[in-house]
């Protein structure tokens, strides 16, 4: 009998179980996102942005300001970019809850 590491018994597990995975990801790009809200504008910003869920592609965030709402529109580009990089394609575009 061979030893496994147990990250790749968890990996399998993980596999294993339909969705387990992708429900991950989303609530970790969800925190993400939250991290990369309260880095670029501070707590001010973070207590009006909210990433609410990832589904298909799209991270849905609300926002209690339009204005916030606008400064995260000019920097998708940006924010997309560090998501990528994270979860690869997993997020593709942010949809806008005002």
């Amino acid at each position: 009998m061979s030893f496994s590491a147990i990250s790749s018994i968890l990996n399998n597990t993980v596999k294993q179980q339909k969705g387990l995975s992708a429900q991950v990801t989303a609530a970790l790009a969800c925190e993400e996102f939250d991290k990369i809200v309260r880095q670029k504008w501070g707590e001010k910003g973070a207590n009006k942005v909210k990433a609410l869920y990832l589904k298909d592609g799209v991270l849905t965030i609300a926002s209690l300001s339009s204005v916030m709402a606008q400064e995260i529109k000019l920097n998708e580009r940006e924010i997309l970019a560090e998501l990528k990089t994270k979860f690869g394609g997993a997020v593709e575009r942010i949809r806008y809850v005002i």
